[in-house]
């Protein structure tokens, strides 16, 4: 697993921990009786046995109960799914596919401008219509959450609209509209994931000042823009309304974007947003915002110095907090911790059956590592011995260009007092990208120095988002650089950047 972010403001990737990550599996020398073991099976049992509504009961329809609810449900279990707004979370409706698609608009739009150096003369000048693009957005995510919304029917997962409410360990009220059912299940997962946070200074509640939901749904591109807060919703929403001519200005109380990353990646990635128009200013804690004339004074420190920035709009990018207000976790004596629900490696709660994932269990985290942490509450309640390998979660960043990591960079190696070296390849080199007329950005990967195993990998460039599936997948076997080296890959294409890393590294060669 990932270990817990610093308390700042920026919602950048987990930095990872080495121990569980790379230590060698032991085998047991012998099987040992479990007491605890012995009395959750009990439960277990005697949960099975007493009258109840369905097998499992998943609270939330987003990646990470979805995945639950059809992984139980393939199982053989009769599940239900409650969920308060539309299926699909957080992630289709306010998060990854609305801002991907805009993303996808606005790459149109980039490479629109640079059609002229493909040989195409589009005459006439290039202009965005955002509210085009929202337009288009909207049905994006209505055919995929119908889609989804079929997937779950097919699977005979039931969907249960309303506010789900503990009333005790394996008893829950759902409220709808003023009717309210109670339920009772075997095993219950919580999936309620999280909501945008504000900074807890002056201003922040001010009509201008707005979060991911707000922005998402508008249909005007403000003159300016602050945007606090330089993790992956942050430095996204910028590049967005910097391409659609905003004026943007990042302010992240952290001294370096990205924080966690590889710091190659950050000063690239930096670079990047400057060329851009982007004004970046790192280490800056932002004080109080006030209200006048149409516009915001936003006041922020930095070096000691206090200074003030105009701007029409200000975009509150500065992590979520759990959903969890109005669940009755109390009642069911489920143990919550700094704000987020306490579990064990299993993700199960301190209650018997009862399980916990997603954004609701930690500070920061990712749709697909949701999704997975489902997958395993599913496999934890069929009985499985799971196979599910959940210590290389990829960090990925939609950005121009895209930005992603997995595993330990060079810096988190070292200072986990793990001998290490890592080797660089240039997209400058790759014969696709330059085709592609974007050859900007490297691939890094770090290994192990003695046994050469791969420790991690930092892209930025083209395609990055996808290239590093395939390290994700060497990680987990315990690949080694040169097998990575040897491996054929197809030319021309992207991912010929690999084993040129790979090369690199085995060669020493960083720059």
């Amino acid at each position: 697993m990932l270990s817990e972010l610093p308390a700042d403001e920026s919602n950048a990737p987990l930095a990872p921990v080495a121990e569980p990550i790379f230590a060698e599996t032991l085998a047991p020398e012998a099987a040992e009786i479990d007491p605890e073991e012995i009395v959750e099976e009990a439960e277990q049992l005697l949960r099975e046995g007493a009258p109840h509504d369905f097998d499992v009961l998943v609270i939330g329809a987003g990646p990470g109960g979805l995945a639950a609810a059809l992984g139980a449900a393939g199982g053989g279990l009769h599940v239900a799914v409650v969920e308060a707004g539309e299926v699909g979370g957080v992630c289709l409706n306010r998060g990854c596919i609305p801002t991907k698609t805009l993303l996808e608009s606005v790459g149109v739009l980039r490479l629109m401008r640079r059609a002229k150096g493909f040989g195409i003369d589009l005459s006439g000048e290039i202009s965005p219509d955002f509210g085009a693009m929202q337009a288009r957005k909207a049905e994006v995510v209505a055919h995929l959450r119908a889609h989804t919304r079929e997937t779950l029917e097919e699977a005979g997962v039931e969907i249960l609209q309303g506010h789900a409410r503990f009333v005790e360990e394996d008893t829950l009220e759902i409220e709808n509209e003023g009717q309210v059912r109670r339920v009772t299940a075997v095993s219950v997962v919580i999936a309620v994931g999280g909501i945008p946070s504000r900074l807890p200074i002056p201003g922040a509640d001010l009509a201008l000042v707005v979060t991911s939901d707000e922005i998402l749904e508008q249909n005007f591109v403000p003159t300016s823009l602050v945007v606090a807060g330089a993790g992956a919703v942050g430095i996204e929403f910028a590049s967005i309304f910097a391409e659609l001519g905003s004026k943007v200005t990042i302010i992240e109380k952290m001294d370096a974007i990205m924080a966690g990353e590889d710091e190659d990646i950050q000063a690239a990635m930096g670079d990047s947003l400057r060329e851009m128009g982007i004004e970046v200013h790192t280490g800056a804690s932002m004080e109080r915002i006030e209200a006048g004339n149409g516009v915001l004074s936003v006041v922020f420190e930095k070096n000691g110095i206090e200074q003030t920035l105009q701007t029409h709009q200000l975009l509150m990018a500065t992590g979520r907090s759990a959903n969890l207000e109005g669940l009755g976790l109390a009642e069911a004596g489920i143990e919550v911790e700094g704000g987020k629900i306490k579990v064990d490696e299993r993700r199960q709660t301190g209650v018997s059956g009862v399980y916990a994932i997603g954004d609701c269990i930690r500070r920061v985290g990712w749709a697909h590592q949701a999704a997975l942490e489902g997958r395993e509450a599913a496999d934890g309640i069929l009985g499985l011995d799971s196979d599910i390998d959940a210590r290389f979660v990829p960090a990925c960043y939609y950005t121009f260009p895209e930005v992603a990591s997995v595993g330990l960079s060079i810096q988190a190696a070292r200072e986990l007092g793990i001998p290490a070296r890592a080797g660089k390849f240039p997209f400058r080199a790759n014969e696709r990208a330059a085709a592609l007329g974007d050859n900007g950005g490297f691939v890094k990967l770090v290994i192990e120095e003695e046994s050469e195993r791969l420790l991690g990998c930092q892209i930025i460039g083209p395609h990055a988002t996808e290239l590093i599936n395939e390290v994700s997948l060497a990680l987990r076997s315990g690949a080694t650089a040169g097998a990575f080296a040897d491996a054929l890959h197809a030319h021309p294409t992207f991912a010929e950047v690999l084993p040129g890393a790979a090369r690199a590294a085995l060669e020493g060669r960083s720059g």
